[in-house]
């Protein structure tokens, strides 16, 4: 478990075991159960979460209650609002729990003391809100300009493990599509994807 999160943030910073374990003492290891929320709109987000197992979703709900999916964070992924986890606003998101889940999670004062205590976690800060920011644009762009069948082809080739392990209506409404419009997406392209193996 310990090793995941240690790989995890090596790619993103150096980190000497040492400074690592330092950093795990500042966590705490919690469970949660599925449709299970780890953040409701309305509160601050006073944790940021790594995914051991498991995986959750962010959404924000419409006037009629519609959901609209966000992020998805399946293992290995970091979750939180990190707009209301750095500035401790009132978090216009909800997080829930797709199916069992094991996270690590780390509370805003505990990752200020290691930023002020480990100096190479200043820039893992930095790196978590860049990429955070970097994602939502290019998702932005991707829902303007590309159709619906080629987000899901695009989903398909970069996380394969989405479409594997989350719910169609929740891949649905993070392609910005209706669940019935995913089903025919699926659909042809299987279909195409039978006809090319039997030719």
């Amino acid at each position: 478990m310990n090793q995941k999160i240690y790989q995890n943030i090596l790619k993103k910073i150096a980190l000497t075991k040492t400074e690592f374990e330092h950093f795990l003492t500042f966590t705490k290891t919690v469970v949660l159960d599925k449709n299970e929320h780890f953040l409701n709109e309305g509160k601050v987000a006073n944790y940021i979460a790594f995914v051991v197992s498991g995986g959750l979703y962010s959404y924000t709900l419409d006037e009629k209650g519609k959901k609209n999916v966000l992020q998805i964070a399946l293992e290995n992924y970091w979750i939180s609002d990190l707009y209301s986890f750095f500035s401790q606003e009132i978090s216009k998101l909800n997080i829930e729990v797709i199916t069992k889940t094991e996270l690590i999670i780390i509370s805003k004062d505990n990752f200020d003391k290691c930023c002020d205590t480990i100096p190479a976690f200043d820039r893992f800060q930095r790196l978590l809100f860049q990429n955070a920011y970097v994602n939502t644009l290019q998702r932005v762009a991707e829902l303007n300009s590309k159709s619906a069948p080629q987000r899901y082809l695009d989903l398909v080739n970069k996380h394969p493990e989405i479409i594997q392990q989350v719910p169609q209506l929740l891949i649905a409404s993070y392609l910005g599509i209706k669940p019935q419009s995913l089903s025919r997406i699926r659909k042809k392209i299987c279909t195409k994807n039978s006809k090319a193996t039997i030719n």
